[in-house]
């Protein structure tokens, strides 16, 4: 138990986190709410810089007010970046959205049961019932570092696998 002998519940960037990281060719060294640095303490290249790297946040929704039914809308952002060079790989970021956005099309395999959580909290497994694109990827300039960013918003419904009203 936590804080206050609370259940430790998902929050619905736990969740986003987690059904991306289960999409084919993506892993959960790939997607946070964050952006890792792209360097080492060492300074060799992070891990991420040779797979690209997705950051969710919540940005919005509409609670369900009857039933345990999550509704996020989420911002999704795809980064790309080759170490030393000014040219920001736009296609390996776009690519990361476009493999989402497919991901979200397939009727079959959205709904899959997502072990959920950061290392050391038990979270309960949860199921994303509906992951819909709000708008297309678009180029997002400007980033200091050189890295191709490609932005879109997504609304999710989700629910805690075994919820259930008192």
């Amino acid at each position: 138990m936590g804080v206050l002998d609370l259940d430790v519940r998902p929050t619905s960037e736990l969740v986003v986190v987690a059904w991306i990281a289960s999409i084919e060719h993506f892993s959960s060294d790939m997607v946070a709410t964050t952006l890792p640095p792209d360097t080492n303490k060492d300074g060799t290249p992070a891990a991420w810089v040779r797979t690209g790297f997705v950051t969710a946040a919540a940005v919005g929704g509409t609670p369900n007010d009857s039933l345990p039914v999550k509704r996020p809308v989420m911002q999704i952002d795809c980064w790309a970046t080759v170490p030393g060079s000014n040219k920001p790989p736009w296609g390996e970021a776009n690519a990361l959205a476009e493999a989402i956005r497919y991901a979200a099309l397939d009727p079959y395999n959205v709904a899959r049961p997502l072990t959920i959580g950061p290392a050391g909290t038990a979270y309960p497994q949860a199921r994303v019932l509906s992951a819909v694109l709000q708008a297309e990827p678009r180029r997002i300039p400007g980033d200091p570092g050189k890295a191709a960013r490609y932005q879109f918003d997504m609304a999710f419904q989700w629910v805690t696998i075994g919820d259930r009203l008192n």
